[in-house]
């Protein structure tokens, strides 16, 4: 979540209401979100951007010499890998160039509102939003250049693809798996046959990698190696190592 707003009070005001929704929600549990940035200064929001998840509460009009909102929703669509924007404004004017912009916006609320109308359609925005959040991350499997998986209680994140060395089965553990990656190790929820995903192999009754994020493969004693001082490595058993050899050489 990333909130712009420069006048101090309201963004103090949609930070609290934020807070509270994510806790106190239309479901049993939290929401696996924060907020990760408030700020009046679009240059440093745009500094913060990464390709990552978002939803963006953007106020439209800022200070002189400055970025609006409508431009800063823009650059949210170029870098987001996910992105629901809701625009907060006195000034219904701009509502058209959100549309001409092509910035998709989820809401557009007026600051003009009576107090109470607009809490509430904004935490009815902030459900909706977390509610489409899921549904995306539920889909995500016909997206393969990510790897999702459940955190707990529904809720679910993702990992690009490019930075996944392994997933593995823990032992002695129902129903729990290791995701290793770069500067990547999670433990949580899952099973290895509900991750279907062509660009993964499975080396073992117990785990399956990416091929892309092998750095070696020592044949002979039969482990793979995802990084250059040999720390982070996995064992084929003798069944899947000529279909390892074989993708490798693809």
């Amino acid at each position: 979540m990333i909130i712009l707003e420069d006048n101090k009070d309201q963004a103090k005001r949609i930070e609290s209401l934020v807070n509270k929704q994510q806790m106190i929600n239309r479901t049993p549990h939290a929401y696996d979100m924060e907020v990760a940035l408030v700020t009046g200064n679009p240059k440093q929001l745009l500094d913060f951007l990464k390709e990552d998840d978002y939803l963006a509460i953007l106020d439209v009009e800022l200070g002189e010499n400055q970025s609006n909102g409508i431009d800063v929703a823009e650059q949210i669509r170029k870098v987001a890998s996910f992105a629901e924007i809701i625009f907060i404004s006195a000034y219904q004017q701009y509502l058209p160039y959100t549309v001409s912009r092509r910035v998709e916006p989820f809401d557009y609320i007026d600051k003009g509102m009576e107090i109470t109308k607009l809490r509430a359609r904004l935490r009815d925005d902030i459900d909706e939003a977390y509610a489409r959040y899921q549904a995306s991350l539920a889909s995500n499997n016909a997206d393969k250049t990510y790897i999702t998986y459940e955190i707990g209680h529904g809720s679910r994140r993702k990992i690009p693809l490019s930075e996944l060395y392994y997933i593995e089965s823990i032992k002695y553990a129902s129903r729990r798996i290791r995701i290793v990656g770069k500067n990547i190790r999670i433990e949580c929820h899952g099973e290895l046959k509900s991750i279907q995903n062509n660009n993964l192999l499975q080396v073992s009754q117990s785990a399956i990698v990416n091929p892309m994020t092998i750095r070696e493969f020592d044949q002979e004693n039969r482990q793979i190696y995802f990084d250059i001082n040999h720390k982070i490595s996995l064992l084929v058993s003798y069944r899947r190592m000529r279909d390892l050899i074989k993708m490798l050489k693809k």
